[in-house]
Formats: structure tokens, sequence, C-alpha cells
């Protein structure tokens, strides 16, 4: 990774956690859960080349094509993450609306059909509650997220590493540069470097240790159309296009506890400070999926399947709200950005066998590279539509800090009686950030000017555990799953930086250590089917 050492204050520590453009932000959208039929939870998401199941509609389109009859089908249930409070109006416990669609099957020929399908599912549930608490280091001076805010580049006579100046300059800024990016608005410029006391110049106050809490809610919906075929019960195919709905909510709530004595320089006894920030990001994107399955031997059961996933193209616009707050004064700005947003290919492989009617067994693996999401800016938008670029310098910064991320499925499914089935099943996903990950805030990027709090949470891989029980009576079909997802992560509520002026005598540093922090989910979902 960049070395850090060598920032000044507010570039290290004026980042942003809950809008979507820069490294951190980008891995939040680029997630997905494990959702859709309680059939397809309760196997681990493992069905990609067994089929026959709504879900595989986004995973591996082929699977579509094992329907022989019509079907329809409607699943919702209960998210609970344990050890939660419930923070920002987001409850430990949530009702989830997860998934609803159908599937037209027709015969066209003896062993041969064509089926068209829609689905929609929760592709990604956001609704989660983070809280992390630490102390500080007695000799450290901090300079927290709302006091690295309080720095004036344009008057605070503060020398800047030789890297810096041009940067700096920037901000002196009235215009929109070529990149459409204004980094100065009155006296109060987007780079948030001096949105509280602007005209105190820079005020380095010690915090004793601090609190953070963050509510997250809303969901991106996939709205998935699909054909696909059946050709003599040996090979399968299947295109899918999708829709992608993103909303999002968060609110953000920081407090420092200084240490006593602490003093503005007009001589005012300061004992908190306090960051608010309420953040939404709303838009849509479209993607192309396609898959095929294979029964390579005409007397066996036994399947591979082939799936690939274009980028999702995103155009998004975030909005947020943040108030700063020392003591009781509070400052609220609020903004507005468009963005568009394309993740990376994404790729399976899938292989599925049954004995009988009364057993199967899944497995999958995917893969996609999420280093090479590509954050883009607007460069021209009009009623005939819009056009953009990448952001090169923050793409480099994705590169550094995303990964390319792995998926393992693994399922069974036994049937004791012809109108019972069990399940269980696994999914695991590797870690999607660096574990030496941080956020700079040294780019030239509109994830930089943009920025309203300074978080980061380096997550680790997540493990699921899942269950299920499903029946059929006549053409309904009811199923029941259970998930048990776990992640862990190290928490930093800013960037550590260290910075040393010879010249002018001025040294600082600004070091937090890692919180740990975890999230754990509990999922029950029920899924009514009809078959006709």
């Amino acid at each position: 990774m960049t070395n850090r050492y060598g920032m000044i204050a507010t570039l290290a520590l004026t980042s942003l956690t809950a809008t979507a453009q820069d490294a951190y932000d980008a891995g939040n959208l680029l997630q997905e859960d494990l959702n859709g039929t309680a059939r397809y939870v309760g196997m681990g998401g493992a069905l990609d080349a067994l089929g026959a199941d709504l879900s595989t509609i986004s995973t591996n389109p082929a699977g579509m094509g094992l329907f022989r009859h019509s079907e329809a089908s409607l699943s919702f249930g209960l998210v609970s993450q344990q050890n939660a409070v419930k923070f920002g109006g987001v409850g430990a416990t949530n009702m989830s609306f997860d998934q609803v669609g159908f599937v037209y099957s027709t015969q066209t020929s003896n062993r041969n059909f064509v089926n068209v399908a829609f689905n929609f599912h929760k592709n990604r549930n956001f609704d989660q509650i983070l809280s992390a608490a630490n102390n500080f280091a007695p000799s450290t001076r901090e300079v927290d997220q709302a006091t690295g805010n309080l720095v004036d580049l344009r008057g605070s006579g503060l020398s800047l590493p030789t890297n810096m100046k041009g940067l700096a300059g920037l901000l002196d800024k009235s215009n929109e540069d070529a990149n459409g990016m204004n980094y100065y608005e009155s006296e109060v410029d987007y780079k948030m470097s001096n949105l509280l006391l602007f005209d105190i110049g820079y005020v380095p106050l010690t915090a004793a240790g601090f609190g953070y809490n963050r509510g997250t809610s809303g969901y991106i919906g996939e709205y998935d159309f699909n054909v696909s075929g059946n050709s003599k019960d040996r090979v399968y195919w299947g295109v899918t296009m999708g829709i992608h709905d993103v909303r999002y909510e968060a609110f953000t709530g920081y407090v420092e506890a200084l240490e006593n004595g602490q003093k503005l320089p007009n001589g005012t006894e300061v004992s908190q400070l306090r960051l608010d920030d309420e953040r939404s990001i709303k838009g849509t994107g479209f993607d192309i999926k396609a898959g095929i399955i294979i029964r390579p031997i005409d007397e066996s059961p036994f399947r591979v399947g082939l799936s690939i996933a274009s980028p999702t193209w995103y155009s998004l616009t975030t909005n947020n709200y943040t108030t700063l707050a020392i003591d009781q004064e509070d400052h609220n700005p609020g903004e507005s950005y468009d963005f568009k947003f394309y993740t990376p290919w994404k790729f399976g492989v899938s292989l599925g066998h049954t004995i009988g009617k009364s057993f199967a067994l899944g497995a999958g693996y995917e893969f996609s590279d999420f280093s090479s999401a590509d954050m883009r800016y607007i460069t021209y938008s009009g009623y005939d539509g819009s056009s953009s670029r990448s952001d090169k310098d923050m793409n480099t910064e994705i590169g550094a800090v995303l990964k390319g991320v792995h998926t393992l499925k693994a399922g069974v499914e036994l049937k004791p009686d012809p109108a019972v089935a069990v399940r269980l099943g696994y999914n695991y996903v590797s870690a999607i950030y660096a574990s030496d990950g941080w956020r700079n805030q040294t780019i030239y990027s509109p994830g930089v000017c943009y920025a309203s709090t300074t978080d980061y949470t380096n997550w680790k891989g997540t493990h699921r555990i899942t269950a299920g029980i499903g029946t059929r009576i006549n053409k309904l079909k009811l199923d029941l799953a259970y998930q048990y997802s776990m992640t862990k992560g190290d928490f930093y509520p800013f960037t550590d930086y260290q910075n040393y002026e010879e010249a002018g005598g001025f040294y600082m540093e600004n070091k937090c250590s890692a919180t740990p922090v975890d999230f754990k989910r509990h999922q029950v979902l029920l899924t009514l089917g009809y078959i006709f």
C-alpha cells in the first residue's frame, strides 16, 4: 500500500464512507447477499447446475431451462442482526420482502422446451447497525474527523509537503475544473476542510476516546427477464437481462470526548466534538447474464454449468446532509453528486448430481475481480442521454484496496419422502478489502471532494451456514429456510497519519488502533410456490 505518512491533517481525515465514490464505497455496492427462494438459500445457493429454481435466473440463467412446468413463487421473512441496538431508525430485526417471480414453460417438441421467466429478488439488504468505541493513547495528538475539518488550507499558514501543494492550490478555484469538480464556493469549499470554524485556521485538540454508530437501510433490487431452453435433456441454455434498483440510506453518528482543558483560540473550553451525517444513494443499472448446463453422459444425471455476467452499468446520485458540532455549535452543509459506476465481470462454474428422486448434490464457484471496478465522471448530461469517462486516479486506488473475490457454494437436498425435502448448505465469500487497506484522501477525485465522514472498515471473509425444509401439496409448494452469516472486520474512525515539517519545526501524529467489529445476521425465509 502507498505510504500514508507525510500527509497533512485535512487530507488524511476528510474521506467518506456513506457515498459510493471511493474504494470502500465501491465495495459496498459490489457485495451481494445470499438471497432468493427458500430452496436456493437452504442449499447455500448451490443450484447453478441443478437448476429448476427461479433464483438461478441471476446466477446461471440456463437453470431456468430445466423447468418442465410453469411455476410462480413469492418469498418473504425476517432478518435479524445479532447483538445490535436500534440506531438511526434501523432496528435489529426487520421484515424483508425478498423474491417474487414466475416461469412459463412451453414444450416445442419431444424433450425440447423453451421457457420465459421474470423474477425480482433482493440482491442486497443494506439493513445494518455498526457500533464501535475505543480509547486513544494519552500521548497521541488527536485530530478527529470533526477537528480535522477545521483546517483552512487557504488561510492557516500551515506548511504543506511538497507533493501536496498542487492539490492545495485547487482549493482556491472558484470555477469548475475540467472534470466538473468545484472545490470552492463562497467561504466553505467542497473539500470539507473548513466546514467548521473555517475562519480560525487549524485547531488541534486532544481526544480521550470516541463512540461511533451507523444505521443503514435499503436494498439493491434486481429485476430479471429471462429466455431459456432445453435441448433433449442434454443441453440447457439461458440469457437474462437484469435491471438493478439502488435504494440506500445511512445515518452516522460520531462523538469524540476531549481531554480536560481543551480550548479554542478564543479561549473557549470544549469537551466534545460531534459529527452526524445523513446519506442516500439512489439510481439504476442494468446487466446481461448468460449460462449453459450440459449433461456430458446421456445415461448419467451429472451436470456441468458455466455462467458469465457482464458489468452492471450504474447511473447513481448521492446526497448528504452533515452536522458538525463543537459542544452545541452546529454547521449544516448539504450537497449532491451524480456519477456512474461499472462493476466487474463475473464468471461461474458449477456441478450438480442427483441420485434417483431422493438425493441432490450441488457445488459452485464464482469469481469477480473487484479491483477492476470502474468509477466514472459524468462529462455530459442532456435530454439525449449522458456520457462519462473513467476516474483514473480513483480507479488506481480501487485496484489497491479491493481484491479479486471468490465465492464457494455447496449444498445437499434429501427427500426421505416424495413430498418432503430437507436441505443443508454452506456459502463462503472471500474478503473484498486488502487487510492493510486504508482510505487515501490525497486523490484528485470527486470521491475525495465530496467527503463528509472519515471512517472505514476492512471487512474479512463472510461465512454462511444454511438449512431448510420443504413440502409439496398437490400444486402448492411450501419451503422454509434459515441462514446464519458472519463477517469480522477492523474498524478505523479515521486514517492514521504523521506529518513533520523540519523548516517550520511542526510535528503532528494522529493514530488510532483498529477496533474489532463483527456483523452477524440471522434470516428466516418462507417461499410459497404454485405449479400451473
